[in-house]
């Protein structure tokens, strides 16, 4: 391997080290303060009978996030729910070419997705909607779509060049969860 193939692959290793701490991060931050924001709401709401009145939108709202940004986390480890009765019956040759198949599938499906879930960010952002009790812009909220969608067609690509440099060993098992 010469130093450029090297480099190239080591820039791609520390994307997805990075990448995947900042995944991590955030999913953690934002889990640890939609929890505190909904004690504080329940202690003020039933103990002073002073609830925030915007705990429950942005919670939610960040939920949303929590969700695309995890499925991307979930796409990295391979954690999405899978039937591997298939690749077990399969020959290694064979389970190789069915998860490039996979993933190219999923790959057109995070495109699509991609397309259609910015334009309608697009159309919200224009249409100037606002949340219902924050008054934040609603387009914050769908961007989530298409960055959820590029994160994983992102973690896609990984699989698909990890997949395709690396030669499988008899009896490995490219779609098994165990990395």
């Amino acid at each position: 391997m010469n130093a450029a193939a090297t480099s190239r692959g080591a820039w791609w290793s520390r994307l997805d080290r990075a990448l995947g701490w900042a995944e991590g991060a955030f999913i953690g931050a934002a889990l640890a303060f939609t929890s505190a924001l909904l004690f504080a709401n329940v202690i003020l709401r039933y103990l002073f009978l002073a609830p925030i009145n915007w705990a429950e939108e942005l919670t939610l709202y960040l939920m949303v996030w929590i969700v695309f940004i995890g499925g991307s986390m979930a796409v990295r480890t391979r954690g999405h729910i899978a039937i591997d009765l298939l690749p077990l019956v399969l020959t290694p040759a064979n389970r190789r070419r069915l998860a490039i198949g996979v993933a190219l599938a999923a790959l057109a499906f995070f495109a699509v997705f991609l397309w259609y879930s910015g334009e309608h960010v697009l159309r919200v952002r224009g249409s100037g909607q606002l949340t219902p009790v924050m008054g934040a812009p609603m387009w914050l909220t769908y961007l989530s779509m298409p960055a959820g969608s590029f994160l994983m067609g992102l973690r896609t690509v990984q699989f698909l060049v990890r997949t395709l440099k690396e030669k499988q060993a008899d009896g490995a098992h490219l779609m098994d969860l165990h990395d």
